[in-house]
């Protein structure tokens, strides 16, 4: 990936074993938006819906925010970044603290952190979040019921900045579980808001963002493109340099190459390996292996 921060612009799912990108030179009238041609784009902006394509993982990622993250670690020469999947820190947790039994953990809110509707969050944000994600079912519950996080019953909301969970059983897996694209906190008044008769707005976030991510989408064609704007209030790091990105669903590889080696369009992933192998001998263009690790 391109170095834009916010631990970089994630268009790519994290459970890739490696991922190739291919980067053309930025014009400079318009060195501050990012043009990302790409196999086809997100069919929803809801991970954690039933349904959701491997693209929307890169909503997820871009535009909310988890108690905990994977650590961001930036590859040689500027050339983007990875995470390194042993290791954890906060996003929207300043600080957590394990009890001596091993059989919780206390997670303290970032004071400062809001949504992009101007709202601080609070622990009953991530409360209905996690209670959403267990409750949904398809993917999103099979995933937290990998880190034995299983039942509304194990949330708990202790103050507005205080948040807890009660562990089923003692798991090496639950909390780097936090850390994935699912257990992702929304705006709950906002979502509670436009939800209907439906408990968990499942019509209204398909079609919406209610985060507090570095980046909030501008506008959204499924499947076709979708325009990122930096959120200028983020605080969850360093704000990304890139204050648009634009990413274009363009099925055929061999446009998606001749695209990049026209510096059309800033940069692709997921050609096929004689295309990056064709792009790295001619030398015209930046070919990266962003190597993810899937050890936990």
């Amino acid at each position: 990936m391109t170095s834009i921060s916010r631990r970089t612009f994630v268009a790519t799912s994290m459970a890739a074993a490696t991922a190739s990108t291919a980067r053309a030179q930025t014009a400079p009238s318009r060195k501050d938006t990012l043009v990302v041609v790409q196999e086809y784009g997100p069919n929803s902006l809801d991970m954690q819906g039933i349904g959701s394509s491997q693209p929307v993982n890169g909503v997820s990622i871009n535009c909310y925010d988890r108690l905990l993250r994977f650590k961001p670690v930036p590859l040689p020469g500027g050339a983007g970044g990875t995470f390194r999947m042993t290791e954890l820190e906060g996003e929207l947790a300043e600080s957590w603290q394990m009890a001596g039994d091993g059989m919780s953990c206390t997670f303290k809110l970032r004071p400062d952190a809001t949504f992009h509707s101007g709202r601080p969050v609070s622990a009953k944000d991530v409360k209905w979040s996690l209670d959403r994600a267990v409750s949904i079912g398809g993917f999103a519950t099979t995933q937290m019921n990998a880190g034995s996080l299983e039942k509304p019953e194990q949330f708990v909301a202790v103050d507005d900045k205080t948040f807890r969970i009660n562990f089923a059983r003692k798991d090496k897996m639950t909390l780097p579980d936090l850390a994935i694209t699912i257990p992702f906190v929304f705006d709950s008044e906002l979502a509670i808001k436009n939800a209907g008769d439906d408990p968990w707005a499942k019509d209204y976030l398909k079609n919406n963002i209610a985060g507090s991510g570095a980046f909030k989408v501008e506008s959204w064609k499924p499947g076709n493109e979708t325009i990122y704007t930096r959120f200028d209030g983020w605080k969850g790091g360093k704000l990304p340099d890139m204050r648009r990105v634009i990413t274009r669903g363009i099925a055929s590889p061999s446009t998606r190459r001749a695209l990049i080696e026209r510096g059309d369009t800033d940069m692709s992933y997921g050609l096929p390996p004689k295309d990056f192998k064709d792009l790295l001998d001619a030398g015209k263009v930046r070919v990266v292996g962003v190597p993810v690790s899937n050890a936990i």
